[in-house]
Parts: C-alpha cells; sequence; structure tokens
C-alpha cells in the first residue's frame, strides 16, 4: 500500500467516517496473534482541522514508524445505555505490545506538542488497548444493527458478572445477535483512561431482533455492575 492510500485511511477513520475495504456495507478487520488492538472513543471539536491537519503531519510518520495501522472506523449513531456519549468509535493496530507502548513513552518527546493538539481537536478521546492472544478475522456488516458494549463491574463481584455474561451472551444467541469480538484485560494511557471490565462488539440482523435483546437484557439483574455503556454503530 502506498502512502498517499495510507495517508488517506488515516485521515477518513479519525474524522469519524466510514471507510471499508471490498464492498461498500461490510468492514473486515484481519488481526493477529501478538498485535495491539486500539478502541478509540472520540468526539471532535468544530473548528479543529487547521490543528488535525498539523497532527496528521507530525504524530502520524512516528505512529507509522512504530507499527501503527488505521483500521475502519465508526460513526455512533445512538448511545443506548449510558450517559457517555462520543461521536465517533476508531480502530487501530499495532505490530506488537511493545511498539505500541514505545509510541506512548516517546511521542511526546518527538511531537512536544502531541498531548495539547488532542485536546484542542478532540472534546473526548478515551482509548483502550488489547493485546490480541488469538488471531481474528472479522466481518461486520452496515447494512445490519453493530452495537459495541463496554461493561465495567463493582469490585468483589466476578462471580455475579461471570454469570451475568453468561445469561447476556445466551440473550445475544437467543435474538439472533453473534458476537463478533470480546475483549478483557485492556489498557488505557494515563490522560486517556476508558478500561472497561468487558467489551464486545456484536450484530444483529435487524434492528427488531435488537429491540428483542434489549428486553431480554433488562430482565437480568445488573446490581453488581457499576456502569454500561452500549452504542449503536449501524441501523
Amino acid at each position: 500500500m502506498n502512502s498517499n492510500r495510507v495517508k488517506l485511511l488515516f485521515i477518513c477513520i479519525l474524522c469519524g467516517s466510514f471507510f471499508s475495504f471490498g464492498q461498500d456495507n461490510l468492514v473486515t478487520l484481519n488481526l493477529k496473534k501478538g498485535e495491539v488492538f486500539d478502541i478509540l472513543f472520540l468526539t471532535t471539536r468544530e473548528g479543529s482541522q487547521e490543528i488535525f491537519k498539523e497532527y496528521r503531519q507530525t504524530a502520524f510518520p512516528v505512529a507509522s514508524e512504530m507499527g501503527f495501522s488505521p483500521l475502519p472506523g465508526f460513526k455512533i449513531r445512538e448511545t443506548v445505555q449510558g450517559n457517555y456519549e462520543p461521536t465517533s468509535l476508531i480502530l487501530a493496530k499495532w505490530t506488537s505490545l511493545a511498539s505500541r507502548e514505545k509510541f506512548l513513552d516517546e511521542i511526546e518527546e518527538r511531537v512536544p506538542n502531541f498531548h495539547d493538539m488532542r485536546k484542542k481537536i478532540w472534546s473526548i478521546f478515551n482509548l483502550t488497548y488489547y493485546e490480541l492472544s488469538d488471531d481474528y478475522s472479522i466481518q461486520l456488516d452496515r447494512e445490519k444493527v453493530i452495537v459495541a458494549t463496554a461493561c465495567f463491574k463493582k469490585e468483589n463481584t466476578q462471580a455475579d458478572f461471570t454469570e451475568f455474561l453468561t445469561q447476556w451472551k445466551k440473550a445475544v444467541k437467543k435474538t439472533n445477535g453473534t458476537l463478533k469480538m470480546e475483549l478483557v484485560n485492556g489498557k488505557s494511557p494515563k490522560g486517556y483512561v476508558y478500561n472497561p471490565d468487558y467489551m464486545v462488539i456484536t450484530q444483529w440482523e435487524t434492528k427488531e431482533d435488537f429491540n428483542a435483546f434489549q428486553k431480554e437484557n433488562l430482565k437480568m439483574d445488573a446490581d453488581f455492575l457499576k456502569n454500561v455503556n452500549q452504542f449503536a454503530l449501524s441501523d
């Protein structure tokens, strides 16, 4: 892939627009064991285009040098649960945990105004990254209902949380949903902390199926949960 193509992908995902490989409605994510998967929740400030241009020209080459690759991103169409309301979900990957954390350690020295630019570009910028223990090949269809859910449990509630997740997954399957990717043991860098105990991307065939799941979900005991954020990425 040439450098202009890479830059175009980077611009598309960080602006929160849709971009996919292959068919227009399909998003394919190919991830390998040992790579690091980034999930970012963003809200872009109005009038930040010029600062973003500087950010792209200074920060992106360093990220690329250290093993960063952009992946397709999504606009958040609706916050279904929770009072946290970012407008975009952005995905990316790095070649390894070492390369991901090297970037975090060195970027401020390489680009001194890195964090200041981020504050001026995004009013919400929260990041969780995951070292992958398996290979993944995931296909998401934007003509169906794609949902990202983040669950935060209270302390000393692991047994209840495990049972809740078992029932939650059964409800997904019962309502024609598919678990596309489950993520645990994430990390967040200082200043951008958003680290749920369980992050999952699911897909339902229709809006009616998802509505049926929500009814099942509301019946579940969730007193041991600290918070749940759920976002519809596609209708």
